[in-house]
């Protein structure tokens, strides 16, 4: 994605952090939009570079297993509807897709093969030691087969229409082929890119079904239910009416469906009022989010959602505002913790001094090779507050295989 500003440097203050902002992208989609809206700081300090780091682009983000999962299922979805529309398919019970889930190797090689992309993504991550990455997958292996369950699930529900003029292709039903913005006609289109260049927005539509009368547009969700899906739909049907290549005709949007792993929910389809209030909202969305980018450094919105962030590590707002005292979690809690690793107290513990209170408290590790660097700052990601029957008056942080220590540099 092009940027339409030069990139600044952020010096976060930790080891190998220095940050390269980035400028505003030249196109926003709904998720960036939201980002935006939620932080601007986590939303830049994501999509930054870090040269001392790593090469790649963007901080690099520890693996959630339920996101993996969420991509991996999302993604089989992708492949065998591709294959089933290629090959013309009316229903995926029908026996003609039956034939091309064989030759695709069946639900669970596609979602292995998924999987195993997905996990390649983890190779050369900083942040992600040989033991970790190693749990993460015996972890995700052991649960293809409910990805599986899921995959059929959802195509057990779903009735294909071939495209017009395109005749069944009896070939190969790899769905490898070059995402073209061509004009979506009667008939599934999967994953299709819809744009609407004068909003500077763009949205992936996971399926666009198409008739005499219109379009119906699905959305595949492998998560609860959220007030969000909604309207990431009703910007989808913007982006049809706005869309004249993928749309030429203005054909409207018959039917928005937000697809969960067991059912179905039909979302209201915007009346051209709605569309028309809606379209104003997203040029208001666009100007923020790039006046909130083009701020020296953008601002740092903290919450709850901060306890969920990929690069709170790196945000002073949050160590200053949101990071909680230790002597306010509660047992079995987990929080962060910043401070001063002021001695080695036993063979697996250290003394540390807390930021902020000044209080000092006892660090447990895992093992006697964790180490902590006495008499350094370091923000330590994911401790568990422990109370200790003999030491109940003890503040007791453990550090378990899975924390993050990040030093601090200033």
């Amino acid at each position: 994605m092009a940027e339409l500003s030069e990139s600044r440097i952020y010096e976060t203050g930790v080891a190998h952090g220095r940050a390269l902002l980035p400028g505003v992208p030249s196109v926003w989609s709904y998720s960036s939009l939201k980002e935006v809206e939620i932080c601007p700081r986590r939303y830049a300090l994501s999509r930054a570079d870090y040269p001392d780091l790593w090469d790649k682009h963007g901080y690099p983000r520890l693996p959630n297993p339920a996101a993996i999962k969420g991509d991996v299922v999302h993604g089989s979805l992708e492949i065998i509807v591709k294959a089933l529309v290629k090959a013309g398919c009316l229903s995926t019970r029908a026996a003609d897709a039956v034939a091309v889930l064989r030759e695709l190797g069946g639900y669970s090689a596609v979602a292995q093969g998924v999987l195993d992309e997905q996990l390649a993504r983890l190779d050369g991550n900083p942040r992600i030691s040989e033991g970790r990455r190693e749990q993460i997958n015996r972890l995700l292996g052991d649960w293809v087969p409910e990805a599986r369950e899921q995959i059929q699930t959802y195509l057990n529900r779903m009735e294909l229409r071939p495209r017009a003029g395109v005749a069944k292709t009896g070939g190969s039903a790899s769905p490898s082929q070059p995402d073209k913005r061509y004009p979506a006609r009667e008939g599934d289109h999967p994953e299709r890119e819809l744009v609407a260049e004068d909003l500077r927005l763009t949205g992936r539509v996971d399926l666009v079904s198409v008739d005499s009368g219109g379009a119906s547009i699905t959305d595949f969700k492998t998560g609860a239910e959220d007030p969000s899906h909604h309207d990431q739909l009703r910007l989808y049907a913007l982006l049809w009416r706005e869309d004249g290549e993928v749309n030429p005709d203005g054909l409207a949007v018959t039917a928005l469906v937000a697809a969960y792993p067991s059912h179905d929910v039909e979302v209201d389809v915007p009346s051209a009022t709605e569309l028309a209030e809606l379209r104003e909202e997203v040029v208001a969305s666009t100007d923020h989010a790039d006046s909130a980018l083009l701020e020296e450094l953008p601002l740092a919105v903290v919450g709850e959602h901060c306890a969920s962030c990929n690069v709170r590590g790196l945000c002073d707002a949050y160590w200053e505002h949101g990071a909680p005292k230790a002597s306010d979690v509660p047992d079995g809690g987990w929080y962060d913790l910043h401070g001063t690793v002021v001695r080695e107290h036993g063979v697996k513990s250290w003394v540390f001094r807390e930021a902020g209170s000044g209080r000092e408290l006892l660090v447990r590790t895992p093992n006697s090779s964790f180490t902590l660097p006495t008499g350094e700052d370091v923000r330590i990601l994911g401790a568990k507050r422990t109370i200790d029957p003999d030491e109940e008056e003890t503040l007791i942080a453990s550090v378990t295989s899975v924390s993050e220590i990040l030093q601090v540099t200033k």
